[in-house]
């Protein structure tokens, strides 16, 4: 108890600092709801319907950074909590099996959305003084990385962000599942489908063991995603109601094969599907990956991250990073790194010319990409035996 005392002692105090050195109000639970009237003049095409989902329901986890005048509210953004799965490297000794949830470990991060200024406001630079001060209270509060989507990407790429994801997209095959079948599953009815298949809508007793089944499957195959829980999918839920849709389960002989998110808001959208076996997802569905970026990231707090990245053997690197925002992630550092982890010492670089010559010159962001495996390093025994932490999956946030 009183280590959570202290914890939440120092997140306060880490506020205070931020808004002081920023000239940012922090806005955290009840108060997030000051920032809905710039939120809907920022976004005129969210529906009311989800506006209220939001508010009501994850907006109360989230941290406002706002920015304001003297009479309204110029500038926000929201952070949301994000507890990702990443890959525990390296592997376990006489690894011979398929990754299990035991072979990941619990990070605590976040999302930024809602990133707006008022359009009188507009091309100030308040944005990204906003944007700024949410990844310096990331960084005190020894956040590893944090992410956003690509709709500002200029703005992030001048932030230090680099894409790590394309988002996976689905077109569901009409013939083996059609509106009117989702729509009676919706009503509650199980409709038995010529595949065998029993389609049926999430029910409330089920939201654990759907948890269970896309963690596990996740964890096959990705090195970073989001952990599911029985509340994430209790709020995913609501959100697909929000926007005329539903979650939908598919199962053969009573097992869960395979589910997916569906919104009927505007077009009709397939959020996202997960199915154990690849070629029974496309049984049901089209899937291609989006040719555009989706999701950027960048490194927060270097040394935080560095943990959970290590090498077969002992590896140094002499790496040039370049960081446009903080301070401390920017210089020559050397890369220290075996099979319990890594860390980098920052060397003066007059000094360092005369012993050292970067085997790498680096952006935060080209550094964020490599270490999730979206970008390759020039090929080398050194960064082959780097166990990394992709791929990524993150085809759940919106």
């Amino acid at each position: 108890m009183e280590q959570v005392i202290q914890a939440e002692m120092m997140e306060e105090k880490i506020r205070f600092e931020i808004e002081d050195e920023y000239s940012v109000k922090i806005l955290q639970k009840e108060g997030v709801n000051e920032t809905r009237a710039l939120w809907k003049e920022a976004f005129p095409d969210v529906s009311d319907e989800y506006l209220e989902y939001y508010f009501k329901n994850r907006a109360m986890d989230a941290l406002a950074f706002v920015e304001s005048d003297e009479q309204q509210m110029v500038s926000m953004l929201h952070l949301l909590p994000y507890s990702a799965a990443m890959r525990r490297n390296p592997p376990s000794p006489g690894y011979n099996r398929l990754p299990c949830m035991a072979d990941v470990v619990r990070v605590d991060t976040n999302f930024i959305t809602g990133l707006a200024t008022k359009e009188a406001y507009r091309n100030h630079g308040n944005a990204q003084r906003v944007l700024k001060s949410a990844l310096e209270y990331q960084n005190r509060m020894k956040v590893p990385f944090t992410f956003m989507t690509t709709e500002q990407a200029e703005l992030a790429d001048e932030c230090g962000f680099y894409p790590i994801y394309e988002r996976e997209l689905y077109e569901l095959k009409k013939e083996q599942i059609s509106k009117e079948m989702l729509q009676r599953a919706h009503e509650g009815e199980k409709i038995m489908l010529e595949t065998g298949h029993v389609l049926s809508a999430l029910e409330k007793s089920e939201l654990l063991s759907l948890a269970h089944f896309v963690n596990a499957n996740l964890c096959k195959t990705y090195g970073m995603f989001h952990i599911r829980s029985a509340v994430y999918y209790e709020n995913r839920h609501n959100e697909a109601l929000s926007k005329n849709g539903d979650i939908f389960v598919l199962r053969r002989d009573g097992k869960i094969v395979g589910y997916f998110v569906f919104f009927d808001e505007r077009e009709e959208v397939v959020k996202e599907a997960i199915f154990e076996k690849k070629d029974e997802m496309q049984q049901f569905f089209y899937c291609e990956h989006d040719r555009k970026p989706h999701i950027m990231a960048r490194i927060v707090n270097l040394p935080e991250i560095l943990k959970h990245i290590s090498s077969n053997g002992n590896v140094t690197v002499a790496i040039r990073i370049n960081d446009p925002i903080m301070s401390e992630n920017d210089g020559l550092f050397i890369w220290y790194l075996n099979e319990k982890g890594s860390y980098m010492e920052r060397i003066e670089e007059t000094e360092a010319l005369k012993k050292y010559r970067p085997e790498l010159t680096v952006s935060i962001g080209e550094l964020t990409a490599f270490l999730f495996e979206q970008v390759q390093f020039k090929k080398s025994l050194k960064f082959d035996s780097m166990y990394l932490s992709g791929p990524v999956w993150l085809n759940d946030i919106a």
